[in-house]
């Protein structure tokens, strides 16, 4: 009965608990582009990926970046009078099986015990054994995405032609999940955390299920 007892209180536990994605972020800024503004205020327009063999998937991702945008104060523009365009890339792996370690707790059992005291009498106690935890191996496979964005100079693309790259945003997460489209949507809000900026190295970032961007992002139908 406790053993049954203990397992309910588990999952109940862990239905309650939120999952999060680790993004791995490396954010680079051009520091010889620096009299271009990559702060909010400025014009973006984001390019369309025309090469990408799902273009509702792909209008989807461009919408959601530039909601983002929108967000962190950036003007959504037309392509003929932004300041800056940006362009996205994304994948996911096919799929790599590794092995990983699961604790597993194993609650402790009753015992009865009777003790004969001097008068003759017995006295029967109940005392609880302590648990144990054991780590049981298993195969897994895991899946890493993939987005990049990029930030260019919109008037040297446009009048010259030339990709001149003001910022480079890489992010990815690796995990069971094997469907792009939920995770694309951890490493779009990981990818706007330091929008811009230089991150020096890579960092971790652990995006909540819970985080009310992830949650706007269901909550709209494109």
């Amino acid at each position: 009965m406790k053993k049954t007892l203990f397992l309910i209180l588990s999952l109940m536990f862990l239905s309650g608990c939120a999952t999060y994605y680790p993004v791995r972020v490396n954010d680079y800024l051009n520091a010889t582009r620096t009299s271009i503004s990559l702060h909010p205020g400025a014009s973006v327009f984001v390019l369309e990926n025309k090469n990408e063999r799902n273009p509702i998937f792909d209008a989807e991702i461009k919408s959601k970046i530039e909601r983002l945008l929108a967000e962190k104060g950036y003007r959504i523009a037309s392509s003929d009078s932004a300041d800056l365009y940006i362009s996205f890339t994304y994948s996911i792996s096919s799929g790599n099986s590794t092995t990983e370690v699961r604790p597993v707790y194993n609650p402790g059992d009753t015992e009865t015990i009777q003790t004969s005291k001097s008068n003759g009498k017995t006295s029967t106690s109940i005392v609880t054994l302590p648990g144990y935890t054991t780590y049981v191996p298993y195969r897994v496979t895991v899946y890493t995405s993939t987005l990049i964005l990029n930030v260019l100079d919109a008037k040297s693309l446009r009048d010259a032609n030339e990709r001149q790259i003001l910022w480079i945003g890489e992010n990815s997460t690796t995990g069971e999940n094997p469907v792009l489209r939920e995770t694309i949507n951890y490493l779009l809000v990981a990818a706007f955390l330091h929008f811009g900026e230089s991150t020096g190295k890579s960092i971790i970032a652990n995006i909540s299920e819970n985080d009310p961007r992830i949650k706007g992002f269901y909550g709209k139908v494109y």
